[in-house]
């Protein structure tokens, strides 16, 4: 049994020393591993489904299979837990997917980062207009494309991060990110002059 104030102090230990106390029996580390990764992982699930009862329901379900399968994590010193956790989460997200259709609802600010990258600052009386239409788009995306969409623009990934994330080749999560935003530019040129949007007009980033 590990001593009280190794408890007390579970919120300043890095997550590979965490993992370790959980699979120790220590809940309360768990409790910290949860409060600290939470946030963004909500954010994910928010911008996957577009639905806040959905996203919670993720999140929840997604931190209950790490809990069973914390001893599988092997983690070097102070490396982070959530790329796993991000991992466990778009894997439940893609049956998600298979039960229901996106519904409509907050992204989780995906639309706004994107906005945000894309609006000059004279027109920023047009972003209201933008994120709908952003919105609309990408709730179009295939969702193996959105998913990398969400990566790339929600949580500023690199093609070679969200390639490790998702278990993929590089040429294939570069190659979503290409058909995802090429997509999103037909679908809102009708709407927006290109200028207007630079950020889907660039070339997918290179490795």
């Amino acid at each position: 049994m590990r001593p009280e104030g190794s408890v007390q102090t579970a919120d300043r230990c890095d997550d590979a020393t965490l993992v370790a106390r959980v699979i120790d029996g220590d809940r309360r580390a768990f409790e910290v591993l949860y409060e600290r990764h939470k946030t963004p992982l909500f954010r994910t699930a928010l911008a996957i489904t577009r639905d806040r009862s959905a996203a919670e329901e993720l999140l929840q379900e997604a931190f209950l299979r790490a809990f069973r399968h914390i001893r599988r994590v092997e983690l070097r010193p102070e490396a982070s837990l959530r790329p796993w956790l991000h991992r466990i989460l778009i894997n439940l997200s893609y049956d998600w997917s298979a039960r229901r259709r996106i519904s409509a609802g907050p992204d989780g600010g995906l639309v706004e980062r994107i906005a945000a990258r894309s609006a000059s600052p004279e027109r920023q009386v047009e972003r209201r207009d933008l994120e709908r239409l952003v919105a609309e788009a990408i709730e179009q995306l295939p969702f193996k494309q959105r998913i990398v969409v969400i990566l790339f623009y929600l949580h500023d990934m690199d093609l070679i991060e969200i390639a490790e994330l998702l278990d993929l080749p590089p040429g294939t999560v570069k190659s979503r990110l290409h058909y995802g935003r090429a997509r999103l530019r037909e679908q809102l040129s009708s709407d927006l002059r290109l200028p207007f949007f630079p950020e889907l007009s660039h070339a997918p980033a290179t490795f």
